[in-house]
């Protein structure tokens, strides 16, 4: 029997699906994977998907929650942080070099208040088999 799962999907709840929407499908530009009756799928990068489901609950401490999207180059992250900034996104830090984790990256705030981290590895900062989802 074969254990590897065939590819993850994080599941998030909002309480503004109609600004989660606009957000990621038209700031973003993530495709819409599946629609279902009180959530949204929507692929990320090649092998990932996030889900956003409909919640009348109090999110307690959303900005405890990031989600990172990882990009080929500085360049692309700074293309990532200008196009936020012109889409009014809030910047929660710019664009900066971390040594301690060897990267190279920038935070934003989504409209649940979830943590957005757009980022680049530096070479020998990057995880282990990253080469297999180019």
């Amino acid at each position: 029997m074969d254990l590897v799962p065939r590819y993850p999907i994080l599941f998030l709840r909002t309480s503004d699906m109609k600004k989660t929407r606009n957000f990621y499908e038209n700031i973003l530009n993530f495709p819409i994977a599946l629609e279902q009756s009180s959530c949204i799928i929507y692929k990320i990068g090649n092998y990932g998907y996030w889900g956003f489901c409909q919640t009348e609950e109090i999110i307690e401490k959303p900005e405890q929650i990031c989600l990172t999207l990882v990009v080929d180059s500085r360049e692309q992250v700074d293309t990532w942080h200008k196009h936020l900034e012109k889409s009014e996104v809030e910047v929660k830090r710019d664009p900066q070099h971390t040594s301690q984790y060897k990267i190279y990256n920038g935070f934003y705030v989504d409209p649940t208040g979830y943590t957005l981290e757009i980022q680049v590895f530096d070479k020998e900062g990057e995880p282990l088999g990253h080469d297999k989802f180019m």
